[in-house]
C-alpha cells in the first residue's frame, strides 16, 4: 500500500496540475468574453506592455540566433553533401530543419528564458504583496487584468518572433549559399518556395498557439502559487522554465506526428 501511495502521489500531482491549467485557461477565456467596452483600454495597455517586453525587446536576440542558425545549418549541410549537388536541396534543408522545426521551437525556448520567467516572478511578487487579492477586493477581475493581457501579448509576440526568426534564418542561409556557391537570391527563394507547403503554415500556426498558451499559463500557475516568502519566487521561476520546456517539446512532437507522420 505504501508503494502504491508513493506511486500515486506524482500521478495525483500531475492530474491536479493539468486541472489547474484547464481552470486558468477556461477562466481567462470566460473573462475575455465578458470584457466590456470600458475595460478594453486597460487590457489593451497591459497587452501592449507584454508585447513590447516579449516581442520587441527580444528582436535583436532572436535575429542574431536565427542568422547564426541559418548560416550554420547551410555550412553543415554542404560539408556533408558536397559533391552531390547539395545546392539542389537548399530549399528542402531550410524548410525541414529551420522553418518547420527549429524556428518555432527555438523561439519558444527563448521566450521561456526571457518572458515566462519574468511573468512567474512578477505574479509571484504580486501574490506575496497581496496585490492580486487587492485587485479582486476592488472589483477588478485578475483573470482579465493579469492573465488575459499576458496570454494575448505572448501569443502576438511568439507569432511575430517566429516570422522574424524564419526570415533571419533564411537570410543567414542565403549569405552562406551566396558566398560559398554563388547561388542567387532568386534560385534560393525558388528552392525554398518549392519545398514549402500549406501544411507547414498550418503546423506553424498551431505550434504558435499552443506554445504561447503553455508558456503563459505555466508561468501564471507557478507565479500565483507563491504564498509565504520571497524564497518561493526563484523556485517558481525554476519550475516554470522546466515545466514549460517539457510542455513545449511534447507539444512539438505531437504536432509533428499529427501533420507529418
Amino acid at each position: 500500500m505504501a508503494f502504491l501511495a508513493r506511486l500515486g502521489a506524482p500521478v495525483r500531482g500531475f492530474l491536479e496540475f493539468l486541472g489547474d491549467q484547464a481552470h486558468l485557461v477556461l477562466r481567462t477565456l470566460r473573462s475575455g468574453l465578458a470584457l466590456r467596452a470600458g475595460q478594453l483600454a486597460a487590457v489593451g495597455g497591459q497587452t501592449g506592455l507584454q508585447i513590447r517586453f516579449t516581442g520587441l525587446d527580444a528582436g535583436v536576440l532572436v535575429a542574431g540566433t536565427a542568422l547564426l542558425l541559418g548560416a550554420v545549418t547551410l555550412i553543415q549541410a554542404f560539408s556533408q553533401l558536397s559533391g552531390l549537388g547539395a545546392e539542389n536541396y537548399i530549399g528542402t534543408l531550410m524548410v525541414l530543419i529551420v522553418l518547420r522545426e527549429l524556428g518555432p521551437l527555438l523561439t519558444a525556448v527563448l521566450v521561456i528564458g526571457r518572458s515566462s520567467t519574468a511573468i512567474a516572478a512578477e505574479l509571484g511578487a504580486m501574490q506575496l504583496n497581496g496585490e492580486v487579492d487587492a485587485l479582486a477586493a476592488h472589483g477588478v477581475d485578475p483573470y482579465q487584468y493579469l492573465l488575459l493581457p499576458r496570454w494575448l501579448g505572448v501569443l502576438v509576440s511568439v507569432f511575430a518572433l517566429v516570422v522574424f526568426f524564419d526570415a533571419a534564418a533564411l537570410g543567414g542561409g542565403f549569405l552562406v549559399a551566396r558566398l560559398k556557391y554563388g547561388i542567387t537570391w532568386a534560385f534560393f527563394m525558388a528552392s525554398v518556395r518549392q519545398a514549402l507547403s500549406n501544411l507547414d503554415f498550418a503546423a506553424t500556426l498551431l505550434k504558435v498557439f499552443f506554445f504561447s498558451g503553455a508558456i503563459t499559463f505555466h508561468a501564471c500557475h507557478f507565479g500565483l502559487r507563491v504564498q509565504r516568502s520571497q524564497t518561493e519566487i526563484p523556485q517558481a521561476v525554476t519550475r516554470t522554465v522546466v515545466s514549460a520546456l517539457v510542455a513545449v517539446f511534447i507539444l512539438d512532437g505531437l504536432i509533428a506526428a499529427l501533420f507529418y507522420f
